[in-house]
């Protein structure tokens, strides 16, 4: 009598971890879901782009002593939301140096910084 209680009560804790397991899948899958539309809400249409395919001056300031440390990674051309009149492209070049640091740089198609604008 004790195995069969035992093997209950074991066959029900697994249930309930079954269905604790699914449910923090579906929340997750849903919030993964949500994340494109609010990049949608934010107005702006984000494209990568190759370090080629850049304008010169964005191309020239990039290979400044500025950044001669640091190794340039995804490159992304940000547009304007549609009906943004006052709206410029900024394209967002995430970087790494030697240190294994990374971060993001924001320029204007002239090459000037435009994370502060």
């Amino acid at each position: 009598m004790k195995k069969v209680t035992f093997l209950a009560a074991a066959i029900a804790l697994l249930g309930v971890a079954s269905v604790d397991a699914n449910a923090q899948t579906t929340q997750q899958e849903q919030t993964q879901q949500t994340q494109p539309t609010e990049q949608k809400a934010e107005g702006a249409n984000k494209v990568k782009v190759a370090q080629d395919e850049l304008p010169e001056p964005v191309k020239t300031a990039l290979k400044s002593d500025v950044y001669k440390d640091w190794t340039v990674g995804d490159i992304y051309k940000v547009s304007p939301a549609e009906g943004d009149t006052e709206g410029k492209v900024v394209y967002e070049v995430n970087m790494t140096n030697a240190q294994g640091q990374s971060g993001v740089v924001k320029m204007d198609e002239k090459g000037g910084d435009a994370s502060s604008k």
